[in-house]
């Protein structure tokens, strides 16, 4: 498929329970693929079960899958800050269907979900230069802020002010 075509067939919507294992699947791909050679396999989302999904929902964290043709080849996270921030994380393409405009796409459409957030964010390994580049030519910037994740990778936080709030 052809990256435009598959871009515009992508349908966002909030996962189910019924997704949470097609979703890891993905996710823990996506991960060992770009991310586990730079960090190692030490890191949160090579941990989580249908059950740590369950429980981030019901603690506030809304988890997106993205489809195309019905079958689940992306997800996402979104965490509104008190501020009205939306932060994304753990945003994982199917290897398979990666370098398909997949990722700009689910961000785009987040970003219109959240259209009243006053900013989004999210943060990036400072190693993974692939998805900072993403990031940054969707927008983002890095804020000069970062953190050590225990036993993992430092982490940089990137933010792109709603063109729509002016914030």
């Amino acid at each position: 498929m052809e990256s435009e075509n598959m871009a515009s067939r992508l349908r966002l919507r909030p996962a189910e329970r019924g997704d949470f294992e097609r979703m890891l699947a993905v996710q823990r791909a996506a991960y060992a693929l770009k991310e586990a050679p730079l960090y190692g396999q030490n890191l949160p989302p090579f941990m989580e079960t249908p059950e740590t999904l369950a429980e981030a929902i019901a603690g506030g964290t809304r988890i997106f899958v993205a489809e195309v043709d019905g079958e689940v080849v992306a997800s996402m996270r979104v965490d509104v800050l008190e501020d009205g921030e939306a932060h994304w994380s753990r945003l994982s393409v199917d290897p398979a269907l990666m370098g398909r405009k997949i990722a700009q796409t689910m961000l785009r459409e987040a970003e219109a979900l959240f259209a009243d957030a006053p900013r989004f964010s999210l943060d990036c390994g400072e190693r993974s230069v692939e998805n900072r580049h993403i990031y940054l030519k969707h927008g983002y910037v890095e804020t000069g802020e970062s953190f050590q994740v225990p036993d993992g990778p430092r982490v940089l936080v990137m933010v792109k002010k709603n063109p729509v709030t002016r914030s």
